[in-house]
């Protein structure tokens, strides 16, 4: 069975009240934001940060359709990063339509689809917050109340070797902490364990820093 129905999920590092923000690029010592719609690295392709924003550079990314024939495709993709006056108070937002993974169809694994999706990350007085959200999976499936970090294996791959792995609402924070984290909404491992090819597929990550 697959899952059609939209997920929202939350992870809350540390609590804290997102404040209005005005538009404004972040300075020295400020909070930081970014974010962007998708990313590949799979044997010898390669795309770029899809529709990329960040406090320190551009506020605003947007996209149309990118696409690779047989490995995957971006419908569109649109960020939004914005910093209070005060530079305490940075947020990331991105969204995306239809996102479709094709890359292990040759493998015989499944085509792996999203209708839409949506991350989110802010600074709060003392850390970071994020929130995930997305519609109309299919070729894997998740449970409805969906964890922090939770990995789907693709079986089936050389010596019994998964084919991939894919990672919903990763949450990648560094050691030692420091009140930053990165977010992906989903990610994707190609035979992590070792096999014909090797890479990874991001859909939806944004990183949020506080102020030092």
């Amino acid at each position: 069975m697959t899952l059609r129905r939209t997920l929202s999920v939350a992870v809350l590092t540390v609590t804290g009240l997102v404040l209005a923000v005005a538009p404004a690029q972040a300075g020295p010592g400020d909070a930081v934001a970014e974010g962007w719609a998708g990313a590949v690295t799979i044997g010898d392709v390669t795309v770029e940060p899809i529709a990329p924003c960040s406090t320190e550079g551009e506020l605003a990314g947007h996209s149309g359709e990118v696409s690779v024939p047989n490995v995957v495709t971006y419908a569109s993709g649109d960020s939004t990063c914005t910093i209070d006056e005060a530079g305490e108070i940075a947020t990331a937002t991105v969204t995306g339509g239809r996102f479709r993974f094709d890359a292990l169809r040759q493998y015989g694994g499944p085509r792996i689809r999203l209708t839409g999706y949506g991350a989110k990350c802010a600074t709060t007085a003392a850390g970071s917050n994020s929130s995930i959200q997305f519609s109309g999976l299919s070729g894997v499936t998740v449970p409805a109340q969906l964890p922090s970090n939770h990995v789907v294996t693709v079986p089936g791959g050389p010596d019994g070797k998964p084919k991939a792995t894919v990672t919903f609402n990763e949450v990648v924070l560094p050691s030692p902490a420091d009140g930053s984290l990165t977010v992906h909404l989903m990610h994707i491992r190609m035979f992590p364990q070792g096999g014909p090819i090797s890479g990874d597929a991001y859909v939806g990550t944004v990183h949020c820093a506080p102020v030092p």
